[in-house]
């Protein structure tokens, strides 16, 4: 089971949505554009989430890197557009590899605190 959040701003195929269990709404207002975010906290069993995932995420027009962090029993799960990085929770050299790869690819340094 995965479990976590998703901006929904950040998908382009709505039918994701089909494939979780929405737990919590809330709307966010930010700094950035759009200016407010629906924070969405999620489930899903499905077998391909990831992959699912990577697919509907979009590029964001607004110079932001969207990406959705997650997780199941074993793996946290860093996931932008057609990309899937993934580490054994606890694992701190791992999680190092992940962070610079997801700074390589425009995630801001002071985004790379999510909880395991």
């Amino acid at each position: 089971m995965y479990s976590g959040l998703i901006i929904k701003e950040s998908i382009g195929d709505e039918n994701l949505f089909d494939i979780i269990n929405i737990v919590n709404v809330e709307i966010w207002k930010t700094n950035n554009k759009p200016k407010y975010w629906t924070a969405i906290t999620f489930t899903s069993s499905c077998d391909d989430f990831p992959h699912r995932l990577a697919e509907a995420l979009v590029y964001s027009p607004h110079g932001l890197t969207w990406y959705v962090d997650f997780q199941d029993e074993t793996y946290k799960y860093i996931v932008l557009k057609d990309t899937i990085l993934k580490y054994h929770i606890g694992n701190e050299e791992e999680k190092s590899t992940v962070c610079r790869k997801c700074i390589e690819l425009g995630v801001p340094k002071e985004q790379l605190d999510w909880a395991e």
